[in-house]
């Protein structure tokens, strides 16, 4: 190895590359296409003409997955044709407003999978299906053409301010959570109450936030352990017990922070959407960044 350095050994030897700069600035999406195809969303009912109503497997099997073939109840009839990519749909139910009940924000669509249409006869068709979210796909799950949207890009870093003031622009709600999840962290969807008509667009970043002293876990009163289920979740898996360690002994502090001005103290910082599809009062968010577990009913700002 005389006459050659370490390094120029290894570049001659091809151990070593060099970074391209242009590869170090190359903006990365927030999240995969098979993530953003399986989010969901709260909107309109999507409609069932289009449908899976049978399979080559139904005579044993009610739940089909990746690389099963199915039968859907239209054909050349309704333009279908070979090749074409379909998207999975499941129509769950009406979703209301947390703080306003009489308000339907929209129909809860469950995003289940994308299915390729294999053969074509005239009121019939077959198709494979090439992408399963969670769970399964089922007899009567609908089908609408599969529709690539634009994903966001990982922005430049930015640190949350803890004690960082409102901005005064559009608030909501996080309303519902993909496969209805009551703790959420990095990485997981959840659907907002606010969407295109309050400026909501896709790219938009939202901190996440609640009022001072309304941690869902847990709420002081005036008895000394922690309360019954408090707002935000849909069970009573979260409630604290009689010999709960988080029970209150400061009699005092229903007094002093219930009827205590506290305008301008600080909100509590619990993490960042970002919205990948908007509705027209509605919107779906990934959360990029927590300072702990954000649930159902935490407020949502637009930054």
């Amino acid at each position: 190895m005389t006459g050659l350095t370490l390094a120029a050994l290894a570049s001659v030897g091809g151990f070593v590359r060099a970074q391209n700069p242009a590869e170090a600035t190359v903006p990365r999406s927030v999240m995969s296409e098979a993530m953003r195809v399986c989010a969901g969303y709260i909107g309109a009912e999507v409609p069932e003409d289009l449908q899976i109503v049978g399979s080559e497997k139904e005579a044993y099997v009610r739940e089909f997955t990746q690389g099963d073939l199915v039968y859907i109840n239209r054909g050349r009839d309704a333009g279908l044709q070979p090749g074409a990519e379909y998207q999975i749909i499941r129509n769950i139910g009406p979703v209301r407003d947390l703080t306003d009940r009489g308000r339907v924000l929209g129909t809860l669509v469950q995003e289940l999978g994308v299915l390729r249409i294999a053969e074509v006869r005239d009121t019939s068709s077959t198709g494979e299906i090439t992408l399963i979210c969670t769970g399964t796909v089922n007899l009567g799950d609908a089908l609408v053409p599969y529709e690539r949207r634009p994903i966001p890009t990982i922005r430049a870093y930015r640190p949350l301010s803890i004690v960082g003031a409102p901005t005064g622009r559009a608030t909501g709600q996080i309303t519902a959570s993909q496969l209805s999840r009551e703790q959420l962290v990095r990485n997981d969807v959840v659907y907002i109450n606010i969407g295109a008509d309050n400026g909501i667009k896709v790219g938009d970043y939202l901190t996440v936030y609640r009022p001072l002293a309304t941690d869902p876990i847990l709420r002081f009163r005036d008895d000394k352990v922690g309360a019954r289920r408090s707002d935000g979740f849909p069970s009573d898996r979260f409630r604290t017990r009689d010999n709960s360690s988080l029970a209150s002994s400061q009699k005092g502090y229903p007094q002093v922070a219930e009827r205590t001005p506290r305008n301008e103290l600080p909100r509590t910082l619990v993490g960042e959407i970002v919205i990948i599809r908007t509705e027209a009062n509605t919107a779906v968010g990934l959360l990029t960044r927590t300072t702990r577990e954000a649930v159902i009913g935490d407020r949502v700002e637009l930054q």
